[in-house]
């Protein structure tokens, strides 16, 4: 298969095609995220302590933290809610899969192909955006492009941070043309 994943049809819309594991890897990976959202937005005070809701929720007022903290204070949870909106259409979209569906995990299932519309495509990029984010908060990555995170899951995160920023650039790179 190809690198890319996204191509634009005549209609508009655009096609994506996924390896069953990439779909599988990208459902897994929305419905944790679409959960910690959730959870953001049903608990405030765990959106205030986990450094994640700071990379997707930066503070709007960055030289004066008490207007950051009430702008915080009145969208936050909106902001969250529509998040989770969106990783909800991406999960919508890549549909239940076989794996979900109790089916043998085999070599012998075929690609999925999934129809984007409008809507869905910008959904689709702000999920990649979350992820990616979530995923630099958990990694510890600095600004400068360093991974702080030393465990035995770091060399995973950091390639599903990497696969998922290919993903990104080819969904822009295939909008845009």
């Amino acid at each position: 298969m190809s690198d890319q994943r996204f191509t634009r049809q005549l209609s508009g819309a655009l096609l994506a095609r996924f390896e069953p594991i990439e779909a599988d890897l990208l459902r897994l990976a929305t419905r944790q995220l679409a959960d910690m959202l959730d959870a953001g937005a049903a608990d405030v005070q765990l959106a205030a302590s986990d450094g994640v809701f700071g990379r997707l929720l930066p503070d709007a007022y960055r030289d004066d933290d008490e207007a950051a903290a009430e702008f915080r204070r009145f969208t936050s949870v909106n902001l969250l809610e529509r998040k989770a909106q969106n990783a909800q259409i991406v999960l919508g979209s890549l549909g239940a899969g076989e794996a979900d569906a109790g089916a043998p995990d085999s070599a012998d299932r075929q690609p999925v192909t999934i129809t984007l519309d409008a809507d869905a495509v910008q959904a689709w990029l702000r999920s990649l955006t979350d992820l990616r984010l979530t995923l630099a908060d958990r990694l510890q990555i600095a600004p400068d492009g360093v991974v702080h995170l030393d465990g035995d899951d770091t060399p995973f995160l950091r390639e599903l941070y990497e696969w998922l920023g290919m993903l990104q650039e080819d969904l822009v790179h295939t909008i845009d043309v």
